[in-house]
Parts: structure tokens; sequence; C-alpha cells
């Protein structure tokens, strides 16, 4: 799984992880806060997952599994199979393998980062959303985003069970996550 994959993957999860506790112009209507405050998960936190891409093309979906880790300050995605690989997101950027920060994902890095703080602006700004009996639907508004996805699908009752990511070019990801015990969250 390559990075950039990786990087989009973790960047909805965040996305869709975070609280609601900020008002805009144009506030989130009052189910959708409710169902995202509902899923919130207080930080940090450590969620097992697994993950199923379908790539146009390709004979069979590919499968990976690992551990997301989400703290106030950072986000871990570590891939632990096929291939062990972790990005690490902090405000200074998005890091494979503890490497340099990727050139230009500051931006992309802080914008997470205040998702995961509580700022409902985020979602509000950069997507369009549907609230459907346990599934949210995200349809981004950014031109941006919107040359990458053309839908996120959240679900889940008290917490989050499963996000759909469906890209423009037909390929989907479908993430399942697993909140199975960790002890003492490993935010490193």
């Amino acid at each position: 799984m390559t990075p950039s994959v990786l990087l989009r993957t973790l960047i909805i999860g965040a996305l869709l992880w975070s609280s609601c506790a900020h008002a805009n112009e144009q506030p989130l209507a009052p189910e959708v806060l409710a169902f995202l405050q509902q899923q919130q998960q207080p930080l940090p936190f450590a969620v097992d997952f697994e993950q199923q891409r379908t790539i146009q093309g390709l004979p069979r979906a590919l499968l990976s599994s690992g551990t997301l880790t989400v703290a106030a300050d950072k986000v871990v995605w570590h891939t632990k199979e096929p291939l062990d690989q972790r990005l690490v997101i902090t405000a200074t950027g998005i890091q494979p393998d503890g490497e340099t920060a990727m050139r230009g994902s500051a931006v992309i890095a802080q914008l997470l980062l205040a998702v995961l703080q509580g700022d409902a602006e985020a979602i509000d700004k950069n997507f369009s959303v549907q609230l459907a009996a346990d599934c949210l639907t995200l349809t981004p508004k950014l031109e941006q985003l919107q040359q990458f996805v053309q839908d996120i699908e959240s679900c889940g009752n008290s917490s989050i069970e499963r996000i759909q990511l469906i890209e423009q070019q037909g390929n989907r990801s479908s993430i399942t996550f697993h909140y199975e015990a960790h002890n003492g969250v490993d935010t490193h």
C-alpha cells in the first residue's frame, strides 16, 4: 500500500472521528452533530482496522490490517499486514516511517489536526453531509478533494464501525474498525 493511499484513508478516518464543538455561519444539522458526537472517542485512543481495497483492473481486492492511533497532537496509521508501515501526522507534516515530512503535507496535516481537536467547521467547509439511519455520507465540496474522492460513508452506532471511500476512478476502500482494549495507548 502506497503512502498516498494510506494518507487519504487516514485523513478520511480522522475527519470522521472529529468532534463538533464549534459552530459556524451554516452549522451542520443537529442530527448530524449528534451522530458525530455519539461516535467521538476520547483522545488518545487506538483502534485495530482491516482494510479491503478494490482497484479497477485487479482481479482481487488488496487486504491490509493494523492499528490507528489518534492523539490531540498527532495521528499514527500503522499497517502491520501485509507490510509493516507507519505514517505519523503532526502539525509539521506527514512522515512515512519516521522519514522527513512529505513535501507539501503540512497544510493537510494541520487541517487534520484541527478537525481532530473538534473544529466542526472543517467538516462543514469541506463536505456536503447526508445522514441516513446509522450511516453518514460525506461528499467533497472542494475541487482538490473531488479529483480523488466521490463519496465517503461512515457507518456505526456508538462508534465508527466501517468507513467506505469511493474514489472517482471507481476504486473503493472499505475499512472495518475493531475496538478491542489497547493497554496504555502508545502514541509513538
